[in-house]
This record gives C-alpha cells, structure tokens and sequence, in this order.
C-alpha cells in the first residue's frame, strides 16, 4: 500500500502574504500607530493632573481660598507640562464644613481621520480633609 503525504492530496499554494495583503497590513498598523501617537499624550496629561492633586496637601487647601488654591494649581500645571488645559476649565473646587472638594473634570476632542474624531472624557475627585 502506497501512503501519500498529506501535502500531496493538495495542489501547492503561493505562500506569504499578497501585495495587497501587505498594503492592508501596512495600513492597519499606520493606522494604530497614528491613533497612539494621538490618544497616549492626553492619558500622560491626566496621570500628571492625577500626581498634582495627590500631592497636594490637605492642611494647605483647607486654609487657602479658591482663588489661590486655583492659582498654586495653575503654576503646578505649568511645571508639569499641562499647557493645554486651564484650571479655570476643568477644575471645580467645593468647600464643606470639614474638608474641600476638588473635581477635575474635562473632555478632549482629538480628530483622527477627515471627519472622524475620537472624543476623550476625563474626570475625577479630590476629598481633602
């Protein structure tokens, strides 16, 4: 009895990849480095505005009105690269009887393609006590 290979019941086939296979392969990877290279700085700006606020001590905010805590914030952001963003804009600070609250809160429109954006919503909350 005779056994024939398993690649010899079928007729061989080009391996490898088309140039149009490669062309689309090439593009999908454009195309996700493009949107990294977009996106990945906005998430940087939001972990340095995160380390600001945690940095901030709570003894300080409670003794300090809302116009110099936005002013020491401004200045941090300065130090910090965050150029984009203004405190005025995203941050909102709310005094209660034993601590203050700070929000920081703000959406990034990025365009990525013609008439395609990716928009960005960014947002959390401070307590000091």
């Amino acid at each position: 009895m005779h056994r024939q290979s398993f690649l010899g019941r079928f007729p061989r086939s080009p391996a490898g990849l088309s140039a149009l296979g490669l062309l689309l392969l090439i593009s999908l990877v454009g195309f996700f480095v493009i949107l990294l290279l977009r996106l990945v700085p906005h998430y940087i700006d939001f972990r340095k505005i995160d380390s600001v606020m945690d940095g901030l001590a709570a003894r300080e905010i409670k003794l300090l009105s809302k116009s110099e805590i936005r002013e020491i914030l401004t200045r941090r952001y300065k130090i910090n690269n965050i150029r984009d963003l203004k405190v005025e804009d995203i941050v909102e600070i709310e005094r209660k009887k034993d601590e203050a609250v700070i929000e920081v809160a703000y959406e990034i429109r990025e365009p990525i393609l013609y008439n395609i954006d990716v928009v960005l919503s960014f947002g959390q909350t401070y307590s000091y006590r």
